[in-house]
């Protein structure tokens, strides 16, 4: 785009009427329907006769009506049958996803793996009002605790959910590294300390995926207002640069969840360095070497260099 976009287009609906047109059984069941016809690909676009048919409305004229609705914002005509608009695509996703109308629980649960901080094999998994915790029994701290949606939880066996977790967490931040909010897709921006060698305290209201500490790097988007705090190790671990010297060494980062690596987790592993300019170096030990990492105040890589580390656990 050329400009920003500051004003509704012509055809932008006012939130509260946008979700108003979703306030009916019938019309969440055709929105549901068009997703498990695309996922099928039975009948994709949807013919009405199909459409009405699988939603198992009765009278042409009611379904017509309900139908009609949803076309323009939500659902989209074409020559073939009905689709889903994207709007349409995320409210039947978001249902799947269960944020709005679930509720699920489960945990204290042991789980396999090893506290990077104490080395005990004493994990434990919780999951508290769309919350997933992992913490050690052992030394009682707090690895991750980070929103997880309770769709995620079905069908899937424990160590599967755990798997989807670290997936999510990753890619999050990765998102709020590369200046896109994981929420609501607005811009992202950090903001850094001043002082060095974590002397300085910054805004750490709500909560994150990483321990209660006093941050280095708050990612904060300007259009919702959502923010992750997680340790700088944790930035960087989806970095090209840190994926590609484990891989030199023969580690793969993607097979053990980042909450068993120390560096992702702890701020011990990094230290603001200077602040004018400001920089921080994290220090990445894979084996006997480490790889030391500095970054800049927006978290891009100024230098990579490696020297020899005690072995990594």
């Amino acid at each position: 785009m050329d400009r920003e976009r500051t004003e509704p287009a012509p055809d932008d609906l006012v939130p509260a009427d946008a979700f108003s047109l979703l306030g009916h059984d019938r019309r969440v069941d055709i929105l549901r329907a068009l997703l498990e016809a695309s996922r099928t690909g039975d009948e994709y676009p949807a013919s009405f006769s199909t459409l009405r048919e699988q939603v198992g409305a009765e009278v042409s004229a009611q379904f017509n009506y309900h139908l009609g609705e949803l076309t323009g914002h939500f659902v989209r005509r074409t020559d073939d049958g009905y689709e889903l608009r994207y709007a349409g695509w995320a409210v039947a996703t978001s249902i799947l996803e269960g944020t709005y109308n679930r509720r699920a629980a489960f945990g204290p649960e042991g789980i396999a793996g090893r506290c990077p901080h104490c080395g005990a094999e004493t994990l434990v998994a919780s999951y508290r009002e769309e919350w997933l915790t992992i913490e050690c029994g052992a030394c009682d701290d707090r690895l991750v605790r980070y929103p997880f949606p309770p769709g995620g939880l079905e069908s899937r066996s424990l160590p599967d959910v755990l798997e989807a977790f670290d997936r999510r967490v990753r890619s999050h931040v990765a998102l709020a590294r590369d200046g896109v909010c994981p929420a609501c897709t607005g811009p992202m921006a950090v903001t850094v300390p001043s002082l060095v060698d974590g002397d300085a305290s910054t805004d750490s209201d709500g909560d994150d995926a990483a321990p209660e500490d006093d941050p280095i790097a708050t990612f904060r988007c300007r259009r919702c207002g959502n923010r992750l705090r997680p340790e700088p190790g944790l930035v960087l671990l989806e970095h090209e640069r840190v994926v590609r010297f484990a891989a030199e060494r023969g580690r793969s980062l993607s097979a053990t969840p980042f909450w068993e690596l120390e560096w992702c987790v702890s701020g011990d592993a990094a230290s603001v360095t200077a602040t004018e300019p400001w920089r921080c170096t994290v220090s990445i030990p894979v084996g006997d070497e480490s790889l030391l990492i500095t970054v800049d105040d927006e978290f891009a890589v100024q230098s990579a260099t490696v020297e020899s580390a005690e072995p990594d656990r």
